[in-house]
């Protein structure tokens, strides 16, 4: 039985500073970067793998924002999946700003980044009566066990009905 603390209703007073999750691995391929890069961010050591050899990066890598966009993908893929059953009229997630972005190593064709998601602070200012603001950082680590991408993230949780003003 998975025990993932989604499966049940979680409030803003619920959710523990501390609380990690693994959202899962993902692997880049070669066409996915180019098609990315062609679209979203056309340099050239994100569309020709040929001539991306002659850059600083020496060979294709992918873009950041492809990285962010896995990200992205990823974890309301886990959260979603986490919190099939629960109807209890929450609506939390919804970002309220970044910090601290950043892209530490080149992610190359064939590479596996694992995404990780870690509450590290509650702000208890309540917003609009009903929201409390979670503080998490993410990261993406390679199949090195190398550090690649990381972020902190401001997110808005709900508070219990019976905690609103």
């Amino acid at each position: 039985m998975d025990k993932s603390p989604y499966i049940r209703s979680r409030w803003f007073e619920d959710l523990p500073v501390g609380e990690f999750h693994v959202f899962g691995s993902y692997t880049f391929s070669e066409k996915e970067i180019v098609d990315f890069g062609r679209k979203y961010a056309p340099n050239i050591y994100h569309t020709d793998p040929e001539a991306a050899l002659d850059t600083i990066y020496r060979g294709l890598i992918a873009s950041g924002w492809h990285i962010c966009a896995v990200w992205m993908r990823m974890m309301v893929d886990y959260m979603e999946r986490f919190a099939t059953g629960v109807r209890d009229g929450r609506r939390n997630g919804a970002g309220t700003g970044f910090q601290d972005l950043k892209w530490l190593k080149p992610v190359r064709p064939g590479h596996t980044l694992t995404f990780t998601y870690e509450i590290i602070e509650k702000d208890e200012k309540v917003i609009r009566d009903r929201w409390g603001i979670i503080r998490s950082r993410n990261e993406a680590f390679n199949q090195y066990g190398e550090l690649v991408f990381s972020f902190v993230i401001d997110i808005l949780a709900e508070r219990r009905p019976d905690t609103q003003d």
